[in-house]
């Protein structure tokens, strides 16, 4: 499996007298051959054709830059994920932590431009549609600067394709229907991930076939150097988002075939030389690209010094390395009678009480206990405080809490004697209203599966069993770890029931202010189940304090905190399960069912919906289609000692339009294995592997003599253009059909144009394609 220009056997150089190798240049092609220096009438003078690869590299250029730059302006506001790509780059400007489950070099990319043009992070990109210019972002240079990978994809398609031994046609029309995609175009112009990681995909794979066509070079320094950047494009790809390792299981697969026809015999290669060769890939393909991921992420930590919103994701030993962390300034132990707020570790709401009551029935017609609320708040308030106490009463612990209410200084070491331990059980008083948190059997208001969380008045003794609880620290290594606050990760599990206090996203109804639901979760030991102590009322520290906190801080190394960083990467990306309005499955994709809305503006009914050109999403699918079906009739006839297709066609349709397909298919395929939300903008990479099998197909269909028309490089002279009238006509309509259609749905891609409801219903060419403003 591999990427090479079409080549004779010495047998049919010999069959063809005169008729030159492709990798000739046109300069060595007779000149005055009826077959390839003689132009017919009508055919466009020799100078033209001789540089016309140049000419069609510059042509697909030009389009890609200007429909990516196209009124980049606008819309003037935060559009879908530059709300969370934008942020992080703030976050990198600020040198504030940050957590996100993609790697760092792209958003660090970004930040770079911000950084260029002066840009100091003030704008943290809340939500969308928030105005750019009102905030003073210079969005327009950011967009421009992300914009330049988007404009770079398509002339890159020229190159592998002219590389890779096609035609000036078949490279010019990759290049252009790649250009005209609507998808990538929308993606391409905007302050997002994927077009940088696509263009280090696609410069992996020009780099590997640069490569790959040095094979009888080896160990040259052209070998080495390509060598070598297709293992420095991977790193990138991968340290961009982690799909960027299906680009390394299609090089790697091509790099053992290619490993596999080296270690035969008949080849008269000693295992000395193979083993040159497989350490030469191993280093280059492996150690660079893994080099280059770790460094990233020390580049990431190193810039990221202070603290930040990603904290609350990492242990509290990471925590304490971050300038300004609450671990670092105020770590106190809890003790019996402190006044506490519990702060959700992956929401970041504070757990709190009122006298509201749950609704005797929900909007399902399921009934409640009518108890206290219990909810998640996203900001602080005295609602938030909780008194800690021991389960069992003793008049013991009356007297300590009647002494520190009164005031009075208690030695250190009778406060330590009511610390809160690892494993302790306790009731958790509502400071404001006087009653215990209880959990019972009654389903909660969102989650029926969950047992709600109330609240229980204090001499409500005859079920005061269901408001104790044993507070679990986690990773504790004893029963005598202290609860610490900011420091300690907890989970407060019901002694009786076996659930854990826990809360996800999704707001409750008015009657619940909009907070988060807090239930019993009975998965008490998921990651989600975690809290922490923020604050104990009225306690802060002393400068002696945190002086000697700074002296306690243990140092994390580097390689501990990048280990710590991709465990949590791994887990918060598998756990991306929440149903999203516009999330679709793969098996929908290369039919373009559905799109994602991006941005819309209600005043003026425009509005930027993701989605590719159908009309080029469906051609190429049925181009993938013409190639299976080709190559299996191909293969079952060769089996019959049948010849259709001359050896050199079938070997560059093997192997080369093998390796586009294989392209498609590595970076499509694994969606289906996972499990987490998953939307159309994943099936961009193999779009673009689907644009080059159609044009590999159009190849095939329209020309037979490929060493007359095959390119030796994507700059190189050229000896002639198309074979007959009726190639020309074909590409003119798979051209025009790309462009029309783009131009017809451009007012979704580009937002700029609002549209009526007439013509929103009319670019409705399936029922799935969600647009707004249909009324």
């Amino acid at each position: 499996m591999s990427i090479d220009e079409p080549q004779l056997t010495r047998r049919q150089v010999k069959e063809a007298g005169k008729q030159a190798a492709p990798e000739a240049s046109a300069s060595d092609a007779p000149g005055d051959s009826s077959e390839d220096g003689k132009h017919s009438k009508g055919v466009a003078p020799s100078w033209f054709v001789k540089n016309s690869s140049s000419y069609a590299f510059t042509l697909v250029a030009v389009l890609s830059f200007v429909t990516r730059y196209w009124k980049i302006w606008d819309p003037a506001q935060v559009v879908f994920d530059e709300v969370h790509f934008g942020k992080f780059a703030s976050y990198y400007l600020r040198q504030e932590y940050h957590f996100d489950i993609h790697p760092p070099l792209a958003k660090m990319v970004i930040a770079l431009g911000g950084w260029l043009v002066g840009y100091d992070g003030h704008f943290l990109f809340e939500k969308i549609g928030m105005d750019y210019m009102s905030n003073g972002v210079p969005y327009i240079l950011l967009r421009g600067w992300v914009a330049m990978f988007g404009f770079a994809l398509p002339p890159l398609v020229y190159m592998i394709m002219a590389e890779s031994g096609y035609s000036v046609a078949a490279s010019l029309l990759a290049g252009v229907l790649v250009t005209f995609d609507n998808a990538l175009v929308t993606q391409g112009r905007l302050i997002l991930l994927d077009n940088i990681m696509i263009f280090f995909m696609l410069a992996a794979i020009y780099s590997y076939v640069r490569f790959f066509k040095l094979r009888y070079k080896a160990f040259g320094t052209q070998w080495w150097t390509w060598l070598l950047s297709t293992g420095a494009m991977l790193g990138c790809a991968v340290s961009c988002k982690m799909v960027g390792l299906l680009t390394m299981m299609l090089i790697g697969s091509a790099v053992l075939y290619d490993l596999w026809r080296i270690i035969d015999i008949r080849r008269g290669t000693t295992m000395a030389q193979f083993t040159q060769h497989f350490m030469a890939r191993a280093f280059a393909l492996l150690a660079v690209p893994f080099a280059l991921y770790i460094s990233f992420f020390y580049v990431h930590f190193a810039v990221l010094t202070s603290s930040g919103p990603g904290d609350a994701y990492h242990t509290a030993k990471f925590q304490m390395q971050l300038l300004n962390n609450p671990m670092r300034q105020s770590s106190f132990d809890v003790h019996f009678g402190d006044e506490i707020q519990f702060r959700h570790r992956d929401t970041g709401v504070y757990m709190e009480s009122s006298a509201d009551r749950y609704p005797l029935r929900y909007a399902d017609q399921r009934v409640s206990s009518q108890g206290p609320q219990v909810t998640g708040a996203k900001k602080r308030s005295d609602n938030a405080y909780w008194r800690i106490k021991p389960a069992q009463a003793s008049d013991e612990f009356a007297q300590f809490m009647a002494r520190k209410q009164a005031g009075e200084a208690i030695p250190a070491e009778e406060t330590d004697r009511w610390a809160v331990h690892n494993l302790d059980l306790v009731q958790l008083e509502h400071v404001s209203t006087g009653m215990n948190l209880r959990t019972h059997d009654v389903a909660s208001p969102m989650t029926a599966t969950n047992m709600e969380i109330t609240t229980l008045a204090l001499n409500d003794t005859a079920k005061a069993a269901d408001t104790v609880w044993q507070i679990k620290i986690d990773r504790a290594n004893t029963n005598a770890t202290r609860l610490q606050t900011s420091a300690s990760f907890i989970r407060i599990v019901s002694q009786k029931h076996g659930v854990a206090v826990w809360t996800h996203t999704k707001a409750l109804p008015d009657w619940g202010h909009k907070h988060q639901e807090i239930n019993g979760n009975k998965k008490p030991n998921e990651k989600s189940t975690l809290w922490t102590v923020p604050r104990i009322r009225g306690r802060s520290a002393s400068a002696e304090e945190l002086a000697a906190m700074t002296k306690k801080i243990v140092k994390m190394g580097f390689l501990a905190k990048f280990a710590e960083l991709q465990g949590l990467m791994f887990r918060h990306n598998n756990a991306l399960t929440t149903v999203h309005p516009f999330q679709s499955t793969p098996i929908t994709w290369p039919f373009m069912v559905r799109g994602i809305s991006f941005w819309t503006d209600k005043d003026s009914r425009r509005q930027i919906y993701l989605m590719g050109n159908p009309v080029g999403w469906w051609i190429s699918d049925v181009a993938l289609l013409m190639y299976g079906a080709t190559m299996v009739s191909i293969a079952l006839l060769t089996r019959r000692n049948v010849e259709v297709v001359d050896g050199i066609v079938q070997r560059h349709m093997l192997r080369s339009t093998g390796f586009i397909v294989a392209a498609w298919v590595l970076h499509y395929a694994p969606f289906f294995l996972m499990g987490r939300s998953l939307f159309l903008h994943h099936y961009l990479p193999s779009s673009i592997f689907a644009y080059m099998t159609l044009a590999a197909v159009f190849q095939f269909a329209s020309i037979m003599d490929y060493p007359r028309f095959a390119l030796k490089h994507w700059h190189s002279n050229v000896r002639a253009l198309v074979p007959s009238g009726v190639s020309v006509v074909g590409f003119g309509i798979l051209v025009a059909a790309q462009v029309a259609c783009f131009m017809y749905f451009a007012p979704l891609t580009y937002g700029t144009t609002g549209l009526s409801v007439d013509e929103i219903h009319s670019r409705r060419w399936l029922s799935s394609y969600d647009l707004h403003f249909q009324t």
